[in-house]
């Protein structure tokens, strides 16, 4: 069986080595990524207040494996069994995409010409710029009000105690955290000087942001106001959402594509509907649960359907603060929170713990798990003729 995996991001990667783990060799296995370099999106804020992060290679990581690494961008996908990578094709006869998220710099006219993200391409530019910045006590505006923004707007703020940063939220600032956890947020980000204002931004110029009726400069504009999946995934033609998730079933699959799987940010779960928040808490899992639903279906075995239930946000504020909150069965957050220096302990060791778990699927330890709910839903049943040799 050849399995095309796209994107080497931690649902790609992940789903690659067990996968080659789980078949030893029974299955031609191919993962292309974009860039030679594994991206621990999780620490991208830590990049842009200047941290050097450890690069690691994908070459490195998938060595010995069985796993032919191809370096290419996805240009086409044809669900009938090709993609293309330029002007090479490869075919496939079960396809993994898990091509990600990137930050949506088209929803506000003026992001993409004049904001920084937390994508790797622009953290760089943006720790460089900073500290110049700082000295002269300019402003920061960090515009979304969701973890990423709140993060990037922590971090930057403990790391240049000069800078004005400001965070601009459309809504009610850790509208999903209890109200010990809004207080906690509060708490945090008043001590670090960040001022939080709620507004709905509407373009974007050179030096600063209009807000309705008035303008608010800035000396540097980070946007974390949203992400959206590649365009490559819309243009395949599979049935996606707003955000150009490919909607799936609950076996993951490209609904209309049994041959498709889709994990990661780029999927979205419609049969039944299930909340499954973008980020590597869900990422790893479906890689992983992907991964041994085609290891079966190579032995001619069917799968169950995969189930996921969301267990805790964990929260970075700067390198000696944190928030985790955690849920209830039911999606309501429970009423007291990890903070403070315990919260960031455990948020960091959730992050050395994502790096880790990689490692160890490397060398055969799954250490991958997650909650799940608990629904009762049918089995997978293998149909004739639709395994190959």
């Amino acid at each position: 069986m050849r399995v095309v995996i796209l994107g080497g991001g931690y649902a790609g990667l992940i789903c690659a080595l067990r996968l080659a783990q789980r078949t030893r060799g029974q299955v031609a296995i191919t993962l292309v990524s974009a860039s030679p370099w594994f991206v621990d999106r999780i620490r991208l804020h830590e990049r842009a207040a200047g941290a050097e992060l450890v690069k690691r290679g994908l070459a490195e990581m998938v060595a010995g494996k069985g796993i032919t690494l191809k370096i290419g961008r996805v240009t086409r996908i044809d669900p009938r069994g090709e993609v293309l990578l330029g002007d090479e094709r490869l075919s496939f006869e079960q396809l993994v995409v898990a091509l990600g998220s990137q930050v949506d710099v088209d929803a506000v006219p003026g992001v993409r010409e004049h904001a920084f993200t937390l994508d790797a391409a622009s953290v760089g530019a943006l720790a460089e710029r900073l500290p110049a910045i700082a000295a002269r006590k300019g402003r920061l505006v960090v515009i979304g009000g969701g973890l990423t923004g709140i993060e990037g707007a922590s971090e930057l703020a403990e790391t240049h105690p000069g800078l004005q940063v400001t965070l601009l939220s459309s809504g009610a600032l850790g509208g999903e955290l209890s109200e010990a956890g809004r207080a906690h947020l509060r708490r945090s980000l008043s001590r670090l000087g960040v001022t939080v204002e709620q507004a709905q931004v509407r373009r974007l110029q050179a030096g600063s942001v209009e807000l309705g009726e008035r303008s608010l400069p800035f000396d540097a504009c980070l946007w974390a106001g949203g992400f959206i999946v590649p365009e490559v995934v819309r243009q395949s033609g599979l049935r996606v959402n707003e955000r150009g998730q490919a909607l799936v079933d609950p076996f993951l699959r490209a609904l209309g594509h049994e041959n498709i799987r889709v994990i990661g940010d780029a999927a979205s779960v419609v049969e039944p509907p299930s909340f499954m928040p973008m980020g590597c808490k869900t990422a790893m899992p479906t890689g992983a649960y992907v991964a041994e639903s085609l290891a079966q279906l190579s032995r001619g075995q069917g799968s169950r359907p995969f189930d996921y239930l969301n267990l805790a946000y964990c929260i970075s504020l700067g390198r000696r603060d944190g928030l985790v909150q955690l849920y209830r069965e039911d999606g309501s957050p429970m009423r007291w929170v990890f903070s403070g220096r315990m919260g960031a302990w455990l948020k960091e060791a959730i992050c050395r713990g994502v790096v880790g778990t990689l490692a160890a699927e490397r060398m055969g330890l799954s250490f991958c798990t997650w909650r799940k709910t608990g629904r009762k839903l049918s089995p997978e049943v293998p149909q004739q003729g639709r395994l190959a040799a």
